[in-house]
Formats: structure tokens, C-alpha cells, sequence
């Protein structure tokens, strides 16, 4: 955490002409002050922050630099400052149905637009992988030093892989104790680097379409390696994991099948479709409203932004 703009105390990087070479113990002039609010700051000794909600960003360093033309002056004030103007974030962390959500029209798109100039969505899935390699690689995408101050939502969205059959897809299947045991680790560690059981969103896997599925096993010259039955009892399993560890959880199994064909919402059996996409989209989106509702905009719209003194507005 606290990268800088600007390099700290590095002219050559500012724009302007070099500045003489200052002499062995000669003071520098004090920088004249403009009246804003980073002279405010400047003159009181207070390190100016960046706001959001709960997430406040700040610095305690300033550079001397006397004799800077004006425009050099606010583009180091910025970078004394200390960090880079930390947007809020929402992890999708997953399997081939979160990789793929950044395609046209996939739910992870969805929540982007919505979120834009409020929140970054991070695109976290992998294909293929199940919660036993999950729980193994969380740390490495979410810690302390990568983000997880600013992390304001993650949703786990794991199970499709798990609940393969084991004689006919054993690299893949996970046993459902076991699936329930890494999602409680997952929930465990993202809490030992404090995010909190309510900024946490389990999604159960989809339900699974078995004839539409088998076709893409057999021309591959496999099995059919799923049952929807099987899946349901992970999706059962996501479920009471939520319960006992307190997040939320959007039982994606059991809502997609309350429209009796739910074929409609999957592509090939198993990956959602347009329509599986936007319905995803609509339920987590009820589930992230609540909690990211009172995000502000974290930059001006461009009608505030005061055209004769933008350092004001934007710095």
C-alpha cells in the first residue's frame, strides 16, 4: 500500500526546467501558497486524505520544492502526498462461470457497468479449478498487502467442479464434506485479514441440464460426468456453510429451478447462457445493493469540476 504518482523528491521526473544543484546546507525557500486546499494543508502541517465511506487514504510526507513553476508544484503536492487514490473493490472469485463473466453480456460485466465510478469489479476465476485448489491460491489474490483494506465485497462461486463424479472426473471432483470444509477455510482466512462475514457472498453452483451436458462429454469422447442431483447436494452444502459462518449466499441451484425448464439459463448444460447471465446479474446484484448502496462517487462529475482551478476539484 502507498504508491506515489510522482516519485517522492525526484525533479527530473517533474515537468519544468532542472533546478540548479542547491548548496551544502543552504535552507530551501518555502513554497508560496496558493490559498487551496493543499496550501491549507501544506501551512498547517495536516496530511491531507482521501475519503469513501469507511476507507480513508493519507500521507504524512511533503517535499520541499521552492522555485517550481505552479503546474510542477500541484503534480508533486500529489504525489507527496503518498497513494495512489485507492478505489473501493468487489472480488469475484471462482470457476470458468466467473472467468467467463467478463464476456458480452456476463454477469460480471453487469455489475461493472453498474458500479462504474463508485467500485472496481476484479475478475478472480479460474476454469476448472475446484475449492481444494482454491482455498490454496486465495491468499496469493487477497492479503493485506494486495488490497483487502479497500475490498468492500467478495463472492465465492465455486461447486460445478467440485461435484463431478469421481470415477469418471477424479482430477476435478472435490467430496462434498471436504467442498464444505475449504469453503469455510476461504470464509476463515478472507476474516483474518478483516473482511467480514457481511462483505462475503457464497453462490451456489447452477443447477446442471444433463442431456444438453452429455452431448459436450461425449464429443469430447467422454461420459457424462455430472448429475444435476449430485450438484444440488453441494449447492445444499453452500448453503449451510453460509449459515453457520454467517455470510450470505445465493442459492443459485435451487432459484433457477423454480422455472420448471431451467435449460433456458445454461449454454451448454453447465456454463450459463445469455439469459442464465442476466438472471445471475439480478439476483447478486439484490445481495450487493445493501452493501455497497452508500458508495459515493469517488471523483467529481465533470459539471463540479471548477474548469478555472481543477488542483481544487481534483487534487
Amino acid at each position: 500500500m502507498g504508491w506515489c504518482w510522482v516519485p517522492h523528491r525526484c525533479p527530473s521526473l517533474l515537468p519544468g526546467p532542472d533546478l540548479p544543484p542547491r548548496k551544502e546546507g543552504a535552507e530551501r525557500e518555502p513554497p508560496p501558497s496558493r490559498g487551496g486546499p493543499l496550501s491549507r494543508h501544506r501551512e498547517s502541517g495536516e496530511a491531507p486524505s482521501f475519503s469513501s465511506s469507511s476507507f480513508s487514504f493519507s500521507s504524512s510526507s511533503s517535499p520541499g520544492a521552492g522555485g517550481r513553476p505552479a503546474a510542477a508544484m500541484a503534480l508533486a503536492e500529489a504525489g507527496a502526498r503518498g497513494r495512489l487514490l485507492l478505489w473501493p473493490r468487489v472480488v469475484l472469485f471462482g470457476d470458468s462461470i466467473t472467468e467467463h463473466s467478463f464476456q458480452e453480456n456476463g454477469w460480471g460485466a453487469s455489475l461493472a457497468e453498474r458500479l462504474v465510478r463508485k467500485c472496481d469489479v476484479v475478475n478472480r476465476g479460474l476454469s476448472g479449478y475446484n475449492t481444494r485448489w482454491a482455498k490454496l491460491i486465495l491468499p496469493r489474490l487477497i492479503s493485506r498487502s494486495t488490497g483487502a483494506e479497500s475490498t468492500v465485497a467478495v463472492t465465492i462461486f465455486f461447486g460445478a467442479n467440485d461435484s463431478a463424479l469421481k470415477d469418471l472426473n477424479p482430477k476435478q471432483h472435490v467430496p462434498v464434506e471436504e467442498y464444505a470444509a475449504n469453503l469455510k477455510s476461504m470464509i476463515q482466512y478472507l476474516k483474518s485479514v478483516d473482511i467480514t462475514e457481511d462483505r462475503i457472498i457464497l453462490i451456489t453452483p447452477p443447477p446442471l441440464q444433463e442431456s444438453a451436458w452429455e452431448k459436450e462429454c461425449v464429443a469430447k469422447g467422454d461420459k457424462l460426468n455430472r448429475r444435476n442431483a449430485t450438484t444440488g447436494e453441494y449447492a445444499q452444502a453452500c448453503v449451510q456453510v453460509a449459515r453457520d459462518c454467517g455470510t450470505d449466499v445465493l442459492d443459485l441451484w435451487t432459484l433457477m429451478q423454480k422455472n420448471q425448464d431451467f435449460s433456458s439459463y445454461l449454454s451448454d448444460g453447465l456454463h450459463l447462457s445469455a439469459k442464465g447471465n442476466s438472471f445471475l446479474a439480478a439476483q447478486l446484484w439484490s445481495h450487493l445493493d445493501k452493501k455497497l448502496s452508500a458508495l459515493p462517487s469517488l471523483l467529481p462529475y465533470w459539471r463540479d469540476v471548477d474548469h478555472m482551478d481543477p488542483e481544487a476539484s481534483l487534487l
